[in-house]
């Protein structure tokens, strides 16, 4: 009996996409217009019902939280087959009929949110769970609330900020009328309601709760927000850089208490693997050529998108995914928004691609094979953008419309860190993680014949430990900073947590970036590597490859909106959007380019309308 509640759990995720009415069923809650709570919240087995219920509400917001944060941005277009409404998202003209812009969807899940935290502490106040079932299960629904209304503050600018439980869903139409906080006032409301929830770490759930179990070839360990990742990003709108990294260092840091299970090592570190592990970084076939991309939903970087979240490869990448399920309604959206089969509304822009197109990797093959790996050519040489569908080992089409919908994942996290830390005053922490990774980044010390790492000495290992200046008057930084990694890499002697890490660009075989406040010198006793002997790389000018990093690899993901905007509200700086934004109009061969970006100089235009 328990597996079938299980199952039935797992498949409310994919069932409940509307109101919290269309839920009951699969609940198995009496068909009223009312939920009786007396029958509801009685045990922990109704709460766990509870957050199910409302994650499957939020499935059915994906299809809104890419078209926001993507097509109003520069790296997704419209086809000849998309409607109006959409030529009205890419063209930042929307109207208050637009049903793509409607918050409503959003402002029905916090209302569900805020009743089951209601009803939760009631449970707890009444002794129905313990303080720790409490904890997280009360903190869980708190920081998805968070996150839902910073996606309304990102889009709407000035919302109603609302936490009370409410009785009828039909106030919603009076929800236009109810004050509104400015976009400012927002970020300190959430950050104050939810740094000092009582349950906020990596794993929204520890590993021995009701909630964390794997049924029907689907695990539920990573269904959950990521509470750190949450946090990291409002301290990031609010301009507390060490915050933000402090957060974000716990996403990164999830497995420091496992090393000893190797695999753990690469959790959230974007590291190297080997032998047959190399299934998710970017690599090619012996040949080193073009054609011999390792290119498939079960291998190479684009496997990322698409394995089982119980594959363990799967797992060191990703901090958020929700299931979709072809059984019940809507399933995946994108099979129909972006592919072929479907109506294929969206694709990738002519600026995107040529952005790809223009990197060279460090084999000398002359493009990005991220970007081969995120969108294909079709026999007509249209361009589909697969990173969207490629969720699922399995062809997903309009009879599969299953996969997953890929929200947080590791290289996110170790941008918006870099993001944080090179504001913060660390750029040398921040290129490395945006680079080639620690251990190269800060070595001090000799190298073999083949230029490989040979430290000599107990000083040459400490030198793979993150630090500040060089020689015997070098500062470590302790132990508890969040700009502490520790890299040291000697099989016989230490190996440190982050000793995996290469970094994102050479985890897709990017060279690294070269600044003219960088310079090289031979490594020590006359070896043949090179060490780093300066950095100093001005703060705009590494953030401006940061955000560029952050295209190449995470395009499509629901990241540029807020990468753009966060950038050039921090600058005072319209242009740093509204060039983008006008970039992918001119390359599509839009009339319109110039009056948009006109438009966007004006941050007010950033915005879209709210009607409810």
């Amino acid at each position: 009996m328990w597996k079938l509640n299980k199952q039935i759990v797992v498949l409310t995720i994919c069932a409940c996409i509307g109101a919290l009415s269309s839920c009951k069923k699969t609940l198995e809650i009496l068909p009223e217009d009312r939920l009786d709570k007396s029958k509801v919240y009685n045990t922990v087995a109704d709460a766990d019902a509870a957050v199910f219920g409302i994650y499957g509400q939020v499935a059915g917001l994906g299809k809104q939280y890419i078209l926001w944060n993507e097509l109003r941005a520069d790296l997704m277009d419209i086809t000849i087959n998309a409607d109006p409404y959409l030529q009205q998202i890419s063209d930042h003209d929307v109207t208050t009929d637009n049903p793509y812009t409607d918050p409503t969807a959003f402002y029905k899940v916090i209302f569900n949110c805020n009743d089951v935290l209601k009803n939760f502490q009631i449970m707890a106040d009444e002794s129905k769970m313990s303080q720790e079932e409490f904890a997280e299960r009360y903190s869980d629904i708190a920081v998805l609330r968070t996150w839902l209304y910073l996606q309304l503050g990102i889009h709407f600018g000035q919302i109603p900020y609302i936490k009370d439980a409410i009785e009828n869903v039909d106030e919603l139409q009076f929800l236009g009328e109810q004050p509104k906080l400015s976009f400012d006032q927002l970020i300190e409301a959430l950050i104050t309601d939810t740094k000092d929830l009582p349950y906020l770490e990596y794993y929204a759930y520890p590993e021995e709760s009701s909630m964390v179990f794997t049924t029907d070839g689907r695990a539920t360990r990573k269904i959950f927000i990521s509470k750190p990742h949450v946090l990291g990003e409002l301290y990031l709108w609010k301009g507390n850089y060490y915050q933000a990294a402090y957060w974000y260092k716990k996403v990164l840091s999830a497995e420091d208490a496992n090393p000893e299970i190797r695999f753990l090592y690469n959790t959230n570190r974007v590291g190297w693997f080997d032998s047959s592990d190399a299934n998710i970084q970017v690599s090619f076939g012996k040949s080193q050529e073009g054609a011999s991309l390792v290119n498939s939903v079960s291998a190479g970087w684009r496997s990322l998108f698409a394995l089982a979240n119980t594959n363990r490869h799967w797992f060191t990448e990703w901090n958020w995914s929700i299931p979709y399920s072809n059984s019940f309604a809507p399933g995946n959206p994108f099979v129909e928004l972006a592919t072929k089969g479907g109506k294929y509304q969206i694709r990738p822009s002519q600026k995107v691609m040529d952005l790809w197109d223009a990197q060279t990797l460090t084999n000398g093959v002359p493009w990005d094979a991220r970007g081969k790996m995120s969108y294909e050519l079709t026999l007509d040489e249209e361009p589909v953008i697969t990173k969207l569908t490629d969720n699922s080992e399995e062809p997903l089409s309009l009879l599969n419309k299953g996969g997953q919908w890929n929200i947080y994942r590791a290289a996110g996290a170790h941008l918006r860190f870099s993001e944080a830390a090179n504001r913060d005053g660390h750029g040398r922490v921040a290129y490395a993680l945006l680079n080639n990774g620690i251990k190269t980044t800060f070595y001090y010390g000799a190298f073999n014949s083949q230029g490989g790492m040979a430290p000599a000495n107990f000083f040459e290992l400490e030198s793979q430990i993150t630090h500040e200046g060089f020689g015997e008057n070098r500062r470590t930084y302790p132990t508890s900073s969040p700009y502490y990694f520790d890299a040291r890499d000697n099989a016989s002697l230490v190996r440190g947590v982050w000793y995996r890490n290469i970094g994102v660009r050479s985890r897709a075989m990017m060279p690294y970036l070269l600044f003219d406040g960088i310079s090289f010198s031979t490594g020590t006793a006359g070896g043949y590597g090179l060490v780093m002997s300066a950095f100093e790389v001005g703060i705009e000018e590494l953030e401006d490859k940061i955000i560029e990093e952050s295209a190449l690899e995470l395009a499509f993901e629901g990241e540029r909106w807020s990468d753009l905007t966060r950038i050039a509200r921090r600058r005072n700086d319209p242009a740093f959007l509204a060039d983008k934004v006008y970039e992918k109009l001119l390359k599509a061969n839009n009339p319109k380019a110039g009056q948009v970006r006109t438009k966007l100089m004006d941050m007010k235009n950033w915005y879209l309308p709210f009607d409810i």
